[in-house]
C-alpha cells in the first residue's frame, strides 16, 4: 500500500461568475462537465466554483489509497477555506453528494465557513447495494481486467444505467467522461474509489443526519437505478426541515437527463421560494 501526502493535492477548479459563494461537487466517475447545464443561469447570482475530486477530471491521480469520501471531504475541505469561500452554498451529486454531506457535518459549526444552504443529488447517504458496475470495478481481477476494454465502452455501459431514457446520452458526454480514464493513473483512482465507496463508518454518520441545520434541498430522479428514491425519502426524513423533490422520467444524473426541471428546481431553492 502506497501513502502520499494529501497536502501535495491541489485539486483542479473553474469559476463562473460574481456573488456568493456556490460549491459544486461531481459524482463518481464525472467532473467538473458535468454542470454545464446548470452553470450560466447560476453563474448570474453566484461565483459558481467547480471542483474536480481527487483522482477525476483534471486533478491530481496519485498512486495512492487515499480515495475514500473522508480523504475527499479533507481536501475539499481545505479548498474552501483555501480559497476562503465564505459560507458557501454547497451542491454535490451521487458520490460527491456524500462529500457535501459530510462537508456540512464538519463546517456546519464554523463561523466563517458554515454552508448557507445544501444541495443534494441523487446522493450516496446510508448503506446500500452498490449497482453492477461498481461491485465489478471493486473485484480484484474484474477490475484490472476491465482496464482492458476502451474507456468510451465502460462509460457508455455506465451511462445507460444512470440514465432513464438512453438515447437521451450525448456522444459527448461520453467522450468527456472518457477522456480522463485515459490519463496516467485515471483507471486506478476509480478502481480505488470504488473499493472504498462506502465507507465503514457510514451507519455512525448517518446517526449525525439529523443534526444537520442547513437549509437543504434534496433533489432525486424518480427512477433512479444507482442510489435508489427510497435514499432520498429516507435522507428527507433525516433532516430537519428539508425540502425533497422528484424528476418524473428522470434517472441517476437529472441535471444532466433534466437540465431543465433541475434548474428550476435549484433556483427556486436559491431564491428562497
Amino acid at each position: 500500500m502506497s501513502v502520499s501526502n494529501q497536502e501535495d493535492v491541489e485539486l483542479h477548479y473553474e469559476e463562473h461568475g460574481d456573488g456568493e459563494p456556490l460549491l459544486l461537487i461531481h459524482g463518481f466517475g464525472a467532473s467538473t462537465y458535468t454542470w454545464r447545464h446548470l452553470v450560466p443561469a447560476l453563474a448570474v447570482r453566484h461565483r459558481v466554483v467547480l471542483v474536480d475530486l481527487k483522482g477525476f477530471g483534471r486533478s491530481p491521480k496519485p498512486a495512492d489509497d487515499a480515495y475514500s469520501i473522508h480523504d475527499q471531504v479533507r481536501l475539499v475541505a481545505r479548498f474552501i477555506r483555501g480559497r476562503d469561500l465564505v459560507r458557501p452554498i454547497i451542491g454535490g451529486h451521487s458520490f460527491g453528494g456524500g462529500v457535501a454531506l459530510l462537508l456540512a457535518l464538519e463546517l456546519q459549526d464554523d463561523p466563517r465557513y458554515a454552508p448557507r444552504r445544501l444541495i443534494l443529488i441523487d446522493n450516496v447517504a446510508y448503506r446500500q447495494r452498490l449497482p453492477a458496475f461498481i461491485r465489478a470495478l471493486r473485484a480484484p481481477l474484474i477490475g484490472a481486467l476491465g482496464a482492458l476494454l476502451p474507456a468510451k465502452v465502460q462509460v457508455g455501459w455506465v451511462l445507460r444505467v444512470a440514465y432513464f431514457d438512453d438515447d437521451a446520452i450525448p456522444p459527448e458526454s461520453i467522450e468527456a467522461y472518457a477522456r480522463p480514464l485515459g490519463l496516467p493513473g485515471g483507471r486506478r483512482a476509480l478502481r480505488r474509489t470504488a473499493q472504498q465507496l462506502i465507507p465503514p463508518d457510514i451507519d455512525a454518520l448517518a446517526a449525525r443526519y439529523p443534526g444537520i441545520r442547513i437549509p437543504t434541498l434534496i433533489l432525486w430522479g424518480r427512477e433512479d437505478e444507482i442510489v435508489p428514491v427510497e435514499v432520498g425519502a429516507r435522507l428527507h426524513r433525516a433532516i430537519p426541515g428539508s425540502r425533497l423533490r422528484l424528476l418524473e422520467r428522470c434517472g441517476h444524473i437529472p441535471h444532466e437527463e433534466c437540465p431543465g426541471t433541475a434548474k428550476a428546481a435549484i433556483l427556486e431553492f436559491l431564491e428562497g421560494r
